[in-house]
């Protein structure tokens, strides 16, 4: 009995990496998607579209404009928080399985976490003069560092980093069955939340040091990559925190399913296939 359950936890473990490699490739590259959709909406010619960057030269739109100076650099924040919203929606209304909804769990706190973090990260982070690397960093630089949009950045992405903590907490539970067992809290939490938060972060920094960024400045890659794979999506941490150890779990049950237990086989072969793609393809870039 023992051997089965050591087996059944191993394969939920499994399966949670593998949805969080998946997840990460519903996020990350989709933003960098719609930087470059963006850009040529304002006429920009595409050069490169990778896992971390994308490329493109001479704008023919008027970027001076109050709206390019927000959306030709900042779309691509806004369009995370869109999606993190309507796959919120997703998770409270829709009926999801077992793969399911970790994946859709997963996928809108990447989101979020992306989206809000660009907040967060530019207004703490930004320096008048300086060569600001983030998205929002230069929205804000557009504006001359207006201090108002400055605190508002600020106060958005503080209270939406919150907000990914809450939902982090608060949907751990469909997959917990008994809300005063702290080990079965500990063992979900870990799963859906800290493993994959660990693997991605290395994996992650890892395969993208064939990237643009870390190709053309290794200095300006260690700088983004900690702060995306590891800072950026630290309410993963904070989920497990909050679930396995420093807060009062929920009083109504609203567990609905475990966490899959089985072998899956081909989804860790998917997840494995989009790894080797980002690894050889996306990441080093695909060029116009």
């Amino acid at each position: 009995m023992d051997k089965i359950n050591k087996n059944r936890r191993l394969f939920v473990i499994l399966n949670c990496l593998a949805l969080g490699i998946i997840a990460m490739n519903l996020t990350a590259p989709v933003h960098e998607a719609t930087h470059l959709l963006t850009q040529m909406a304002a006429g920009a010619k595409p050069v490169a579209l990778a896992f971390g960057c994308a490329d493109t030269i001479d704008p023919t739109a008027n970027i001076d404009t109050v709206f390019w100076k927000i959306m030709y650099a900042g779309s691509a924040a806004l369009m995370n928080i869109v999606i993190g919203f309507i796959l919120l929606i997703v998770l409270k209304k829709c009926k999801l399985g077992p793969l399911s909804r970790p994946l859709v769990l997963l996928t809108t706190l990447m989101h979020f976490s992306m989206g809000f973090g660009y907040f967060l990260r530019d207004g703490i982070l930004y320096q008048p003069g300086a060569d600001n690397l983030g998205d929002w960093a230069k929205v804000l630089e557009n504006f001359n560092g207006n201090i108002i949009l400055r605190i508002a950045m600020l106060v958005v992405g503080c209270m939406g980093i919150l907000f990914v903590f809450y939902i982090a907490w608060r949907q751990a539970y469909h997959f917990i069955s008994d809300n005063n067992d702290k080990k079965e809290r500990s063992r979900v939490a870990s799963a859906l939340y800290l493993f994959p938060y660990l693997c991605n972060a290395v994996v992650f920094t890892l395969v993208e040091l064939r990237g643009p960024i870390a190709q053309d400045n290794m200095g300006s890659f260690l700088i983004i990559s900690p702060i995306i794979n590891v800072f950026g999506m630290i309410g993963f941490f904070w989920g497990y925190m909050f679930v396995a150890h420093m807060v009062k779990p929920r009083k109504d049950n609203v567990y609905y399913f475990s966490l899959c237990a089985e072998r899956k086989i081909v989804l860790w072969v998917i997840a494995a296939a989009v790894l080797l793609f980002d690894a050889f393809v996306l990441c080093p870039g695909i060029y116009f």
